[in-house]
């Protein structure tokens, strides 16, 4: 990395050294910590400054890389630490976390200060940031255009086949970058996705290989998860979320199915179930909600398959909770959860409040800014319906740019039939599961396409 901004050698290190301290900061927050620790090595004056600005420059490396979504990172960092990994995560120590997490995104969106984080704190991040969660964001990506591109091969051939599983074949996946190149804005969707999930399997999900608990009471409700967590976010941003949990369960149900017999036969996951369950549906939800990590050890474990059942054998897990996984029928519980507490966004879809496409970007306390896919599927106007369509999660709709969506011709596959299906603008259920799975109200009529702003 560092051969991309300076050449390397004496000359470059004394042209380095003679910059002022603004000027030398700003060139290594850009750097790799391993590119840093070269130059110091090089150079004893720069030995000297990265010493005594050690913390700063980690920290700037994490602002520059991160962003906003160093607030994630910092909440998914304290999570991962005691007591949240050796106590209970009932209500009364997960809701006080949640309730600072979300005061702080409302007040304190560019996340911690330097002075709020400790150089333990400052190298866990960079450490999980640069090992586990950047090797996977390419991945990710890969695999939704991929699905994209099979989704609208489909459209033409009419094939029903068109969705793949993406399994590990334990050498790392292919090393090249989706082309085009993310964005910084698709880039920034990712991250956030990428760490809210890590955050969620911290608060509700598997700590390991513990004895199964089936039957047994959740330690926070559905309710609660909603309430604190989920409603926390705004609609595509849960979707953001949704399409990466997606894609991490999915990848697991693969695996299991591919080595399902052999994980039965031989993994002591199976010691406290006499006989072994024949579905491995609790062990797909329980491995997904522990967070990146085992992804990524299965993904890049290499060797030959005996290698990789030891490793599914270390990381596979039962449930430690009811783990919604964000997965089916998580979008009839929303939509339940809704009639009897609804929010001031839920009040915003009734109401018909129109929401443009306002540009890329974030958005900020002036402008909500909604990828061009949202806006496309509910016409414009704000919708605050959560998990919407498999399909759409399957190629993460909502990960990309406008730009993107027009190349690709993504646009006909954004499922208008989801506003009539829906139950999009109201919140007036019927009050049983058989009438909500089959009479969907709606208050949406066709309109104009006069929903992207100059």
């Amino acid at each position: 990395m560092a051969s991309n901004i300076l050449p390397s050698g004496p000359l470059h290190n004394s042209r380095l050294e003679r910059l002022p301290w603004p000027a030398q900061y700003n060139v290594l927050t850009k750097l790799d910590l391993r590119d840093i620790d070269s130059l110091a090595r090089a150079s004893p004056v720069l030995y000297r400054l990265v010493k005594r600005e050690r913390a700063s420059v980690i920290y700037g490396w994490l602002k520059s890389t991160l962003g906003s979504v160093l607030l994630d990172a910092y909440a998914a960092y304290q999570t991962s630490l005691p007591p949240w990994t050796n106590s209970i995560r009932d209500l009364p120590v997960v809701e006080p976390f949640l309730e600072s997490y979300a005061n702080k995104r409302q007040f304190d969106k560019t996340g911690p200060l330097l002075k709020d984080l400790d150089e333990k704190a400052l190298i866990g991040m960079w450490t999980f940031h640069t090992t586990i969660v950047e090797p996977l964001i390419d991945v990710y990506a890969r695999m939704a255009l991929r699905n994209l591109a099979d989704q609208l091969e489909n459209e033409i051939h009419q094939d029903d086949d068109w969705w793949s599983v993406w399994i590990p074949d334990g050498d790392g996946p292919d090393a090249s970058s989706p082309e085009p190149p993310l964005s910084p804005t698709e880039r920034m969707r990712i991250l956030r996705a990428m760490y809210r999930f890590q955050l969620c399997g911290h608060l509700f999900g598997s700590q390991g290989r513990t004895r199964p608990r089936f039957g047994e009471g959740e330690y926070v409700s559905l309710d609660d998860i909603s309430r604190l967590f989920c409603n926390l976010f705004e609609p595509w941003e849960f979707e953001e979320l949704a399409s990466f949990s997606y894609f991490v369960h999915n990848a697991w149900d693969g695996i299991c199915a591919a080595f399902g017999d052999e994980i039965r036969e031989t993994s002591p996951l199976f010691e406290f179930v006499n006989p072994p369950y024949a579905v491995l549906g609790h062990v797909v939800n329980g491995t997904t909600s522990r967070g990146l990590a085992p992804l990524h050890a299965v993904s890049f474990v290499g060797g030959d398959a005996a290698k990789r059942i030891k490793v599914m054998h270390e990381v596979l897990a039962w449930p430690a909770i009811e783990y919604p996984s964000l997965g089916q029928p998580w979008d009839w519980y929303h939509r339940k959860y809704r009639k009897h507490h609804p929010t001031e966004r839920d009040w915003k879809e009734v109401r018909g409040d129109r929401l443009p496409f306002n540009g890329e970007g974030e958005s900020d306390g002036l402008q909500l800014r909604p990828p061009a896919a949202w806006v496309m599927l509910w016409r414009g106007r704000y919708s605050n319906l959560r998990w919407v369509d498999g399909d759409l999660l399957a190629w993460g709709y909502v990960m990309w740019d406008k730009e993107r969506i027009d190349a690709t011709g993504a646009e006909k596959i954004i499922l208008d039939q989801c506003l009539e299906r829906s139950g999009f603008g109201s919140i007036d259920y019927p009050s049983s599961v058989e009438e909500e799975d089959n009479d969907y109200p709606s208050s949406v009529e066709d309109e104009d396409d006069e929903y992207w702003t100059d």
